[in-house]
Protein backbone atom coordinates (compact mmCIF):
# COMPACT_ATOMS: atom_id res chain seq x y z
CA UNK A 1 0.00 0.00 0.00
CA UNK A 2 1.51 2.87 -0.97
CA UNK A 3 -0.37 6.02 0.72
CA UNK A 4 -1.31 8.97 -1.74
CA UNK A 5 -2.27 12.52 -0.67
CA UNK A 6 -5.24 13.73 -2.82
CA UNK A 7 -5.83 17.42 -2.99
CA UNK A 8 -8.41 17.81 -5.34
CA UNK A 9 -10.07 17.21 -9.04
CA UNK A 10 -9.19 18.63 -12.42
CA UNK A 11 -10.51 17.84 -16.24
CA UNK A 12 -7.57 15.87 -17.60
CA UNK A 13 -6.25 17.84 -19.84
CA UNK A 14 -5.16 20.45 -17.17
CA UNK A 15 -2.12 22.03 -16.90
CA UNK A 16 -0.63 22.34 -13.36
CA UNK A 17 1.11 25.13 -12.42
CA UNK A 18 5.22 24.66 -11.84
CA UNK A 19 6.75 25.03 -8.92
CA UNK A 20 4.01 23.77 -6.45
CA UNK A 21 5.50 22.22 -3.10
CA UNK A 22 3.27 18.86 -1.75
CA UNK A 23 2.88 18.56 1.77
CA UNK A 24 4.84 15.33 1.83
CA UNK A 25 8.97 14.38 2.13
CA UNK A 26 9.51 14.93 -1.36
CA UNK A 27 7.47 17.91 -2.18
CA UNK A 28 6.52 17.20 -5.63
CA UNK A 29 2.85 17.27 -7.24
CA UNK A 30 1.57 15.30 -9.76
CA UNK A 31 -1.74 13.99 -11.27
CA UNK A 32 -3.38 10.62 -11.71
CA UNK A 33 -5.36 10.28 -14.69
CA UNK A 34 -8.65 7.95 -15.33
CA UNK A 35 -11.16 9.55 -18.50
CA UNK A 36 -11.33 12.87 -18.32
CA UNK A 37 -10.64 13.56 -14.70
CA UNK A 38 -7.28 13.88 -13.01
CA UNK A 39 -6.39 14.03 -9.30
CA UNK A 40 -3.72 16.18 -7.64
CA UNK A 41 -1.45 13.74 -5.41
CA UNK A 42 1.63 14.37 -3.56
CA UNK A 43 3.16 11.44 -1.35
CA UNK A 44 2.32 11.78 2.61
CA UNK A 45 4.20 12.60 5.70
CA UNK A 46 5.60 9.18 6.90
CA UNK A 47 7.05 10.55 10.40
CA UNK A 48 4.11 12.10 11.77
CA UNK A 49 0.04 12.03 11.44
CA UNK A 50 -1.51 14.78 9.80
CA UNK A 51 -3.50 17.61 11.09
CA UNK A 52 -1.14 20.53 11.33
CA UNK A 53 -1.61 24.03 10.43
CA UNK A 54 0.93 23.88 7.74
CA UNK A 55 -0.46 20.43 6.07
CA UNK A 56 -3.90 22.85 5.70
CA UNK A 57 -2.16 25.82 4.30
CA UNK A 58 0.03 23.21 1.90
CA UNK A 59 -3.62 21.49 0.98
CA UNK A 60 -5.43 25.17 0.01
CA UNK A 61 -1.65 26.64 -1.58
CA UNK A 62 -1.68 23.90 -4.15
CA UNK A 63 -5.77 23.88 -4.45
CA UNK A 64 -5.58 27.94 -4.96
CA UNK A 65 -2.67 27.82 -7.08
CA UNK A 66 -4.89 25.44 -9.30
CA UNK A 67 -7.83 27.46 -9.38
CA UNK A 68 -5.90 30.86 -10.09
CA UNK A 69 -5.80 29.12 -14.18
CA UNK A 70 -8.13 26.29 -14.14
CA UNK A 71 -11.69 24.80 -12.44
CA UNK A 72 -10.77 22.61 -9.56
CA UNK A 73 -12.72 20.33 -7.64
CA UNK A 74 -10.99 20.37 -4.33
CA UNK A 75 -11.75 17.61 -1.84
CA UNK A 76 -12.08 18.24 2.27
CA UNK A 77 -8.78 18.13 4.35
CA UNK A 78 -7.24 15.65 5.43
CA UNK A 79 -7.95 13.41 2.03
CA UNK A 80 -5.59 10.43 2.06
CA UNK A 81 -6.09 7.16 0.02
CA UNK A 82 -3.82 4.15 -1.49
CA UNK A 83 -2.44 4.75 -4.83
CA UNK A 84 -4.21 2.57 -6.36
CA UNK A 85 -7.34 3.50 -4.62
CA UNK A 86 -7.19 7.25 -6.39
CA UNK A 87 -9.06 5.50 -9.51
CA UNK A 88 -10.19 2.47 -8.04
CA UNK A 89 -12.36 4.53 -5.38
CA UNK A 90 -12.21 7.96 -6.14
CA UNK A 91 -12.07 8.44 -10.21
CA UNK A 92 -13.77 5.54 -11.84
CA UNK A 93 -16.87 5.04 -9.57
CA UNK A 94 -17.64 8.80 -9.77
CA UNK A 95 -16.68 9.92 -12.84
CA UNK A 96 -19.59 11.37 -14.63
CA UNK A 97 -20.79 13.28 -11.45
CA UNK A 98 -16.92 14.51 -11.05
CA UNK A 99 -17.08 15.36 -14.69
CA UNK A 100 -20.48 17.29 -14.27
CA UNK A 101 -19.36 19.49 -11.45
CA UNK A 102 -16.12 20.54 -12.61
CA UNK A 103 -18.09 21.86 -15.90
CA UNK A 104 -19.90 23.90 -13.73
CA UNK A 105 -16.72 25.23 -12.39
CA UNK A 106 -14.85 25.42 -15.34
CA UNK A 107 -13.68 29.23 -15.78
CA UNK A 108 -14.99 30.22 -12.70
CA UNK A 109 -12.68 30.61 -9.01
CA UNK A 110 -13.83 32.31 -5.68
CA UNK A 111 -13.58 34.90 -4.35
CA UNK A 112 -14.37 35.62 -0.07
CA UNK A 113 -15.23 39.12 0.80
CA UNK A 114 -14.56 39.82 5.11
CA UNK A 115 -15.62 43.54 6.35
CA UNK A 116 -15.61 44.93 9.96
CA UNK A 117 -16.97 48.10 11.54
CA UNK A 118 -14.29 50.43 13.10
CA UNK A 119 -16.23 50.26 16.28
CA UNK A 120 -16.02 54.22 17.13
CA UNK A 121 -17.34 55.30 13.39
CA UNK A 122 -20.21 53.09 13.94
CA UNK A 123 -21.32 54.15 17.19
CA UNK A 124 -20.62 57.66 16.62
CA UNK A 125 -23.04 57.56 12.91
CA UNK A 126 -25.86 55.65 15.78
CA UNK A 127 -25.88 58.03 18.21
CA UNK A 128 -26.21 60.77 15.51
CA UNK A 129 -29.22 58.92 13.57
CA UNK A 130 -31.21 57.49 16.63
CA UNK A 131 -32.33 60.00 18.84
CA UNK A 132 -33.63 57.45 21.35
CA UNK A 133 -29.88 56.02 21.76
CA UNK A 134 -28.59 59.58 21.91
CA UNK A 135 -30.85 60.70 24.82
CA UNK A 136 -30.54 57.99 26.73
CA UNK A 137 -26.61 58.62 25.75
CA UNK A 138 -26.73 61.74 27.47
CA UNK A 139 -28.29 60.77 30.56
CA UNK A 140 -25.75 58.36 31.38
CA UNK A 141 -23.20 60.55 31.11
CA UNK A 142 -24.56 62.62 33.07
CA UNK A 143 -25.55 60.56 36.25
CA UNK A 144 -23.08 59.43 39.04
CA UNK A 145 -22.10 55.25 37.70
CA UNK A 146 -24.35 53.75 40.64
CA UNK A 147 -27.34 55.85 39.44
CA UNK A 148 -27.03 54.76 36.32
CA UNK A 149 -27.15 51.20 36.58
CA UNK A 150 -29.86 50.79 34.87
CA UNK A 151 -29.71 53.19 32.18
CA UNK A 152 -26.11 51.66 31.02
CA UNK A 153 -27.83 48.08 30.80
CA UNK A 154 -30.79 49.54 28.86
CA UNK A 155 -28.04 51.67 26.74
CA UNK A 156 -26.16 48.52 25.99
CA UNK A 157 -29.17 46.33 24.96
CA UNK A 158 -30.04 49.11 22.25
CA UNK A 159 -26.53 49.45 20.70
CA UNK A 160 -26.09 45.90 20.63
CA UNK A 161 -29.55 45.92 19.00
CA UNK A 162 -28.69 48.48 16.62
CA UNK A 163 -25.31 47.49 15.50
CA UNK A 164 -27.19 44.13 14.64
CA UNK A 165 -29.71 45.56 12.51
CA UNK A 166 -27.30 47.61 10.82
CA UNK A 167 -25.10 44.71 10.01
CA UNK A 168 -27.36 42.55 8.68
CA UNK A 169 -28.26 45.17 6.17
CA UNK A 170 -25.11 46.43 5.46
CA UNK A 171 -24.23 42.81 4.52
CA UNK A 172 -27.09 42.36 2.18
CA UNK A 173 -26.61 45.52 0.39
CA UNK A 174 -23.06 44.42 -0.13
CA UNK A 175 -24.22 41.23 -1.66
CA UNK A 176 -26.50 42.14 -3.83
CA UNK A 177 -24.09 45.59 -5.02
CA UNK A 178 -21.80 43.05 -5.95
CA UNK A 179 -24.12 40.27 -7.15
CA UNK A 180 -24.70 41.28 -10.51
CA UNK A 181 -20.84 40.56 -11.61
CA UNK A 182 -20.70 36.99 -9.72
CA UNK A 183 -22.26 33.70 -11.09
CA UNK A 184 -23.51 32.70 -7.20
CA UNK A 185 -22.74 33.70 -3.74
CA UNK A 186 -22.52 32.04 -0.60
CA UNK A 187 -23.44 34.41 2.47
CA UNK A 188 -21.68 32.76 5.34
CA UNK A 189 -22.04 33.49 9.05
CA UNK A 190 -19.78 36.08 10.11
CA UNK A 191 -17.43 34.39 12.81
CA UNK A 192 -16.87 37.45 15.28
CA UNK A 193 -19.05 39.77 16.77
CA UNK A 194 -17.58 42.68 14.83
CA UNK A 195 -17.30 41.19 11.35
CA UNK A 196 -19.88 42.93 9.20
CA UNK A 197 -19.48 39.82 6.15
CA UNK A 198 -17.92 37.07 5.13
CA UNK A 199 -19.43 36.09 1.96
CA UNK A 200 -18.01 33.50 -0.84
CA UNK A 201 -18.43 34.61 -4.49
CA UNK A 202 -18.42 32.43 -7.88
CA UNK A 203 -16.41 34.80 -10.30
CA UNK A 204 -15.50 34.20 -14.18
CA UNK A 205 -12.01 34.40 -14.70
CA UNK A 206 -13.28 36.71 -17.70
CA UNK A 207 -15.16 39.16 -15.23
CA UNK A 208 -12.56 39.49 -12.50
CA UNK A 209 -11.15 42.65 -13.14
CA UNK A 210 -14.69 43.72 -13.17
CA UNK A 211 -15.77 42.43 -9.84
CA UNK A 212 -12.58 43.37 -8.32
CA UNK A 213 -13.41 47.24 -8.91
CA UNK A 214 -16.61 46.77 -7.80
CA UNK A 215 -15.18 45.56 -4.28
CA UNK A 216 -12.68 48.31 -4.37
CA UNK A 217 -15.67 50.67 -4.85
CA UNK A 218 -17.14 49.38 -1.72
CA UNK A 219 -14.24 49.83 -0.13
CA UNK A 220 -13.91 53.64 -1.02
CA UNK A 221 -17.23 53.88 0.22
CA UNK A 222 -16.68 52.72 3.65
CA UNK A 223 -13.31 53.82 4.09
CA UNK A 224 -13.06 54.77 7.96
CA UNK A 225 -16.78 53.38 8.68
CA UNK A 226 -15.49 49.25 8.01
CA UNK A 227 -12.35 47.68 6.66
CA UNK A 228 -12.59 45.22 3.61
CA UNK A 229 -10.65 42.61 3.04
CA UNK A 230 -10.48 40.59 -0.04
CA UNK A 231 -9.28 36.54 -0.14
CA UNK A 232 -9.12 35.24 -4.10
CA UNK A 233 -8.88 33.76 -6.05
CA UNK A 234 -9.55 30.68 -3.94
CA UNK A 235 -10.70 27.36 -4.52
CA UNK A 236 -14.11 26.75 -4.71
CA UNK A 237 -14.41 25.51 -1.62
CA UNK A 238 -18.05 27.39 -0.81
CA UNK A 239 -19.33 26.26 -3.78
CA UNK A 240 -18.38 22.43 -4.00
CA UNK A 241 -22.02 20.06 -3.58
CA UNK A 242 -22.29 18.73 0.28
CA UNK A 243 -22.65 15.01 -0.44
Amino acid sequence: MIPTYVYGLVAADTAIPDGLTGLGPSGTISTITHGKLAAIVSDVPTERPLGTRDDLVAHESVLDAVAATAGVLPLRFPAVVDEQGVVAELLEPHHDHFVEILAGLEGRTQFTLKGRYEQDAVLREILEEDSQIRELHETVRELPEDAAYYDRVRLGELIVGELERRRQDDAVAMVERLRPTVDDVVANQPANPDDVINAAFLVERARQREFEDAVEDLGREQAGRMRLRLLGPLAPYDFVPRE
